[in-house]
């Protein structure tokens, strides 16, 4: 199983998107303390696994992330898109600010109904089922 970990800038920002906009649940956070955290809005963690669609995702706050990877001395983001299959567009598009939708519901030639938004901290996630016959 691969789980993308994303530094995030801003915890309950993400937690809002993640978990507000595109229904993600919480598996388990962290306090800087390292105390484990089963109820939060993010204001308080610095980790975070959460899961939807039978994957997972790890959200880990920029300052904790380079204390223990000091070369990410980057800002959040990455080229590339996270691709969540299951997570049914339509309302992904519902639920998210018109300016946070890079790419507006289409029906790809594979059969898949998909759409594409920016989180706060300006990764790319596609919101995909399956709508239709596969083109061969």
């Amino acid at each position: 199983m691969i789980i993308p970990n994303l530094m995030v800038s801003d915890m309950a920002r993400s937690f809002a998107f993640y978990r507000g906009k595109l229904g993600l649940d919480l598996v388990m956070a962290m306090s800087p303390n390292r105390e484990v955290l089963s109820q939060t809005d993010g204001r308080d963690a610095v980790f975070a696994i959460l899961s939807g669609q039978d994957g997972q995702l790890m959200l880990q706050t920029a300052a904790s992330l380079r204390a223990e990877l000091p070369q990410l001395a980057v800002k959040p983001g990455f080229t590339g898109a996270i691709y969540i299959r299951g997570l049914d567009p339509r309302l992904v598009v519902k639920r998210v600010d018109p300016g946070e939708i890079v790419k507006p519901l289409e029906l790809q030639w594979y059969g898949m109904l998909e759409a594409y938004v920016r989180d706060p901290d300006g990764y790319i996630v596609c919101a995909a089922i399956a709508d239709g016959p596969p083109v061969v």
